[in-house]
């Protein structure tokens, strides 16, 4: 909350990624491993070399060597058919309740879903709205509501923003980025996190009054100060936080970034393993996570600038029934180190991440085969910024701030360009850009300027 700035300042960036980059700067630690993509890293990749020939996306065809797909969803259907050329964007609509910007997209049945945020972490703001395109009248609806209207405002009067929605299981699952109040005082005192989970059908129980609280099918995270992502790891349900680390008093000394896990309800969510450890002061947060090779990744932010890793891999041992600092191993693959991860995507035995590294020099997009030796794709600067990554059809696809390009061929082959003159696809937020989602054949974007939903067509209706 903009009350909580010692846990919780905003990381808007306004002109530019100067200003959050220029705070994280400090370490000057020799670079890992990092490399240009070239033409023997990247190649056109078929749907069935990417283990989706049967209508699946992100899942590893290697899964019975380890004990999840690569990915962070439910099995997505990338569709099938050729890959157009003469793609041009199209904006859909905007959604009741729908603010500023779009950070996550995820279909679920016969629905797509937004999670939406104003200024994450930073101001008020947090709602869950869907996409259905076969309800002619009405194809927009809000499927849930965390702003938490005439309630008191000091403390933050609602939720800071809702970072993703994921499909786990067949049910949403959506993490609350910055609580109320911090927190109701629930499972907690000292500060509480929560996860809204819906049911099969996409359906979200509205806060229960008096006093707009959380659902009685919400997760509550003691000790957590923001809830960031949630994923199911060796058949358990994850969520990465900030927290206050077990025997520490809440709002003073350390505060780790930390996975809480879930019980078998997904009712209550503990703390299970931190990094960094041994505790130090300052603020850290464990941010997106994904699976990929049978480890989880997690993204850092230091706020305080002094992180040398740019991620953290956690490896327990086949059959572990809980993730220890023995499995955690930090990561650095920049030149400064302390990048913030904006996205993960799992695909066809590679791992894509999206990156803003130290120094205002903007997001990079690179690939690896093996989690460890990284490639740098060489998207022109005429592109901007990437902001996420899909497979659609049998292609590796990129939204940046001016278009979409392939990436799965070098050079990267641009799709569609963005005709505005202002990009709806702007990326100034550390932890908000614009996602990128294939739903029913189609691939959809959102917008970070007002919250809407544009979809990405063919011209000639491929």
């Amino acid at each position: 909350m903009t009350t909580r700035l010692d846990r919780s300042g905003s990381t808007l960036l306004p002109g530019g990624l100067t200003a959050v980059l220029t705070l994280l700067s400090g370490c000057t630690r020799p670079a890992g491993t990092a490399t240009a993509i070239g033409s023997a890293d990247v190649s056109s990749v078929s749907a069935d070399d990417a283990g989706v020939a049967s209508g699946t996306q992100g899942t590893d065809g290697a899964a019975s060597a380890q004990q999840d797909p690569d990915g962070d969803d439910d099995p997505i259907d990338p569709g099938t058919g050729p890959v157009p050329t003469d793609l041009r964007f199209e904006r859909v609509g905007r959604a009741p309740l729908a603010l500023r910007r779009i950070c996550d997209l995820t279909p679920l049945g016969d629905a797509l879903y937004a999670s939406h945020a104003n200024e994450p972490l930073g101001t008020d703001g947090a709602t869950l709205t869907r996409y259905r395109p076969e309800d002619a009248k009405h194809p927009f609806s809000v499927a849930f509501d965390w702003n938490r209207p005439g309630e008191p405002t000091k403390g933050g009067g609602a939720g800071q923003g809702f970072l993703r929605v994921h499909a786990i299981g067949g049910r949403l699952f959506v993490p609350d980025t910055d609580p109320p109040y911090a927190g109701f005082g629930i499972s907690d005192h000292g500060t509480e996190g929560f996860v809204f989970i819906s049911d099969q059908d996409g359906r979200f129980l509205p806060a229960t009054q008096p006093g707009h609280r959380p659902p009685a099918t919400a997760g509550v995270l003691p000790r957590a100060y923001h809830v960031i992502d949630v994923i199911r790891f060796r058949g358990r349900d994850y969520a990465s936080t900030g927290s206050v680390p077990p025997t520490e008093r809440a709002w003073r000394g350390a505060s780790p970034g930390a996975l809480h896990v879930a019980d078998e309800r997904d009712r209550r969510w503990t703390y299970e393993v931190d990094y960094p450890f041994p505790w130090r002061d300052g603020v850290w947060r464990l941010t997106y996570l994904v699976r990929f090779r049978g480890s989880l990744y997690a993204g850092i932010q230091d706020y305080d600038g002094r992180e040398p890793s740019d991620y953290v891999v956690f490896s327990p041992p086949e059959g572990a029934d809980h993730i220890g600092h023995d499995d955690e191993h930090a990561r650095r693959v920049t030149e400064g180190g302390g990048a913030l991860t904006l996205r993960w995507f799992a695909d066809a035995h590679r791992l894509w991440w999206i990156e803003l590294e130290r120094g205002g020099r903007g997001a990079t997009l690179r690939v690896t085969d093996d989690g460890e030796t990284w490639s740098v794709v060489p998207l022109p600067a005429e592109a901007g910024s990437p902001t996420d990554v899909a497979r659609w059809r049998g292609a590796v696809v990129v939204l940046t701030e001016w278009g979409l390009w392939r990436v799965d061929v070098d050079p990267p082959v641009q799709l569609a360009a963005v005709a505005a003159k202002r990009s709806p696809f702007l990326v100034d937020d550390a932890f908000c850009a614009a996602p990128l989602a294939v739903f029913r054949g189609d691939l959809y974007a959102g917008d970070q300027r007002d919250g809407a939903l544009w979809r990405i067509r063919s011209s000639s209706g491929i």
